[in-house]
């Protein structure tokens, strides 16, 4: 697909030029390097928002979460001794 849209951006002198040293020793463009880094942020925040989305539970299951973690450890019979047989 043909590059036809353009982002510019307006930065500290010192930002550019680290930005163009990370671009060198990578052995790429200061726009590939930007592009491939700012995609992968983007990709890494649009995937956590969307996990988020999915985490919505309602409001009364919501408070059932709440009594439950709020009531007193169950001792389990063996439990122990089976997690001490996958530490092995």
């Amino acid at each position: 697909m043909p590059k036809t849209a353009r982002l510019d951006l307006r930065l500290d002198p010192e930002h550019k030029a680290l930005i163009e040293r990370a671009a060198r020793v990578s052995g790429a463009s200061v726009s590939e390097f930007v592009v491939a880094h700012a995609l992968e942020a983007s990709r890494r925040v649009l995937a956590e928002h969307q996990r988020m989305e999915q985490i919505q539970v309602t409001e009364a299951a919501f408070e059932r979460l709440v009594a439950e973690l709020e009531r007193p450890a169950r001792v389990v019979p063996g439990l122990l001794e089976e997690l001490k047989k996958a530490e092995r």
